[in-house]
């Protein structure tokens, strides 16, 4: 297995090089559809969290791949319980869970969040947000302890299914640190749809200023300080795109942009790479997809035309996806395996193609599983460079 493992690092990252390897690596996206298919829930595996080690490896058993994008639950319910938040929530479904938008800052607070970022979220936005933590001090303490504890479970439980899926099936996964873009902090957890959308057209330049007041909080969520020499070059760093695909690519240039260049041109510099979900349509934003260092990143298309985009934006970055989860759904086994034979001849050539679905599975009906089985094991059939 560990040559296994070792050769399908190397297969991805040969490609993200625009390199050849030997055959198109399949990469899987497997969020909380793994709890349906594992026939269990969210509630048994916050009873039981060994049962996550389990669920998360099921579908790796059945369906080939050779990297997966992410592993477990990211975002739990179990810790916005502990806390007296409703920012997650369990689905009616009982394997899904659901984020609802919470934003405690008004549009007045900008000031103190420029100020200092640390000290206004935590000591005036955390109590606004968590009502547990809006009692006495012991109550607090005792509150965040059983955070802590739930979290130092969790952490354990995820490293072991890494190293599961290291070991025992020969799967890396594929993603390590978060490289979290100072305006989707704001946009995500502070301001929200409504508040942000106002603040660009209302307060450009304090929201700028509280962009640019985040940046030190952003590096040091990927962990890179003043002090940090390099980076691994795998796994790559991760930036789930929430805020971009809502706003035109003349904000995105002003805004978003200044912030996370500095952030993956400090990746880039120490060795590392990114990887890069890019949410909704991005075609107007593809020139600074271009701007960036060659052979560096990978976007994950979701929205956009996968061929337009191999076209416009493939020879720079590398591209992944394409396999459209309507199709997988509701076509043929056939037709899925004609479009998956399309996305080879069209996308694999010279390297810089990852194979995956248009969209990151999360509930039970998102697909007809015996179809992605079907192409998957195709293209790792027929996938091969020669």
């Amino acid at each position: 297995m560990k040559k296994v493992y070792d050769d399908r690092v190397k297969r991805i990252l040969t490609t993200v090089n625009h390199e050849e390897p030997d055959r198109v690596p399949i990469l899987s996206t497997y969020g909380t559809w793994a709890v349906s298919y594992a026939n269990s829930s969210i509630k048994e595996i916050e009873e039981n969290p060994e049962k996550e080690i389990e669920v998360f490896c099921k579908p790796h058993e059945d369906i080939y791949c050779d990297a997966t994008y992410t592993c477990g639950i990211a975002f739990d319910a179990k810790s916005a319980e502990i806390i007296g938040s409703k920012s997650h929530f369990i689905s009616r479904d009982g394997e899904t869970i659901q984020h609802q938008e919470i934003t405690p800052m008004e549009s007045e607070d900008y000031p103190d969040l420029i100020k200092n970022p640390m000290e206004f979220i935590f000591n005036k936005l955390v109590p606004r947000k968590a009502a547990n933590l809006r009692e006495s001090a012991s109550e607090n303490y005792d509150t965040l302890k059983q955070l802590l504890n739930h979290w130092k479970v969790k952490g354990d439980v995820q490293q072991r299914l890494r190293a599961t899926l290291k070991e025992k099936y020969g799967i890396p996964v594929i993603t390590g640190g978060f490289a979290y873009p100072p305006m989707d902090i704001i946009f995500d957890y502070l301001r929200g749809f409504k508040g942000i959308s106002l603040d660009i057209r209302r307060r450009p330049e304090e929201l700028l200023e509280a962009i640019n007041a985040l940046a030190e909080f952003s590096n040091d969520v990927m962990g890179i300080h003043p002090g940090t020499k390099q980076v691994a070059s795998f796994p790559f760093y991760a930036t789930m795109m929430h805020l971009p695909t809502f706003i035109n690519a003349k904000q995105f240039e002003k805004f978003f942009w200044p912030t996370y260049e500095k952030m993956f041109l400090k990746i880039h510099e120490l060795g590392g790479k990114l990887i890069i979900f890019l949410e909704g349509k991005w075609e107007d934003k593809y020139y600074l997809l271009n701007s960036m260092p060659k052979n560096f990143a990978i976007g994950i298309i979701e929205g956009d035309d996968v061929f337009e985009a191999k076209k416009k934006i493939g020879d720079n970055i590398t591209i992944a996806g394409g396999m459209p989860l309507e199709l997988l759904k509701m076509g043929t086994k056939d037709k899925c395996i004609d479009y998956a034979k399309k996305l080879l001849d069209e996308c694999a050539p010279g390297g810089g193609y990852i194979f995956a679905t248009s969209r990151e599975l999360l509930s039970r009906g998102d697909l007809n599983v015996e179809n992605l089985k079907a192409v998957n094991q195709f293209v790792h059939e027929h996938g091969v460079y020669k």
